[in-house]
């Protein structure tokens, strides 16, 4: 039986967004990588953690209480923290000859500091969707409610409201594109077959591009039904100015004619 490293990954969604500027200057962790969109922490032999812009945080091989303690420091640099818990988990572990990618783990030829990277930003993505979709659920249920005031000529929310589900549909798609970088390849991988390979599959395992397009399709449908309920209000109000016009019209014809009778 050939010996092997592993690598125990574990991810936790903790917020919309994380200061990571903030996080390079003030946690007193070794750093050792520092791109535009997460930062690279050596804590230990064959520990890593990995920090996200977009709110999650990814621990290699590290132990639960260091964990805990990390991730307390990290609180004061977290943007809208999240209300509920998110977490994956997944391992790597290097086997000589062998390339396999599954659902729990991955057995792979070598596993060093890119294909750690590979993994936890797969995971990072995944556990942001997650919370992602939650909020995707409660906009369609508040859609829901929308649309059956409507079947009963009910309608109790003004146009801030309304404008905020809008503006709120807009946003999600946005931080999935721009912020998760859901669509793009990770830098490590160009020129490299074997990590663009890996990178392909976790993507497949975790359904990362479905999970997006279903999303992208739900807020597609919140957004035209938040549109549609907004040209409802905008256009009850219209017809009530008009209505309080034509009152005053007459108001003013009777004073007219009739104003030295009161």
């Amino acid at each position: 039986m050939h010996e092997f490293k592993v690598f125990r990954l574990e991810a936790y969604y903790l917020a919309k967004g994380i200061n990571l500027a903030r996080v390079a200057d003030k946690l007193d962790k070794n750093l050792i990588g520092r791109r535009r969109e997460f930062l690279t922490y050596l804590l230990g032999p064959h520990e890593f953690m990995f920090v996200f812009s977009f709110g999650a945080v990814v621990f290699a091989n590290v132990p639960k209480d260091t964990q805990s303690a990390i991730k307390k420091s990290l609180s004061k640099f977290l943007l809208n923290p999240a209300r509920s818990s998110y977490d994956e988990s997944y391992e790597l572990r290097e086997v000589e000859r062998k390339f396999n990618v599954g659902e729990e783990a991955a057995d792979l030829p070598v596993v060093g500091l890119s294909e750690v990277e590979i993994a936890a930003r797969t995971l990072a993505q995944s556990v942001a969707l997650e919370y992602i979709e939650d909020i995707t659920d409660e906009i369609l249920s508040n859609t829901e409610s929308m649309n059956a005031g409507l079947e009963k000529g009910r309608f109790l929310r003004n146009t801030k409201e309304i404008l905020q589900l809008v503006a709120q549909n807009n946003n999600i798609i946005q931080f999935v594109i721009s912020k998760l970088s859901l669509l793009d390849k990770p830098d490590v991988t160009w020129g490299n077959e074997r990590l663009e390979t890996l990178f392909s599959q976790l993507a497949d395992i975790f359904d990362l591009r479905p999970r997006f397009r279903n999303i992208e399709y739900k807020i597609g449908f919140a957004r035209s039904n938040s549109e549609f309920t907004l040209t409802v209000l905008e256009t009850r109000r219209g017809n009530f100015l008009e209505l309080i016009i034509i009152l005053l019209f007459i108001f003013d014809i009777v004073i007219y004619f009739f104003g030295d009778r009161f």
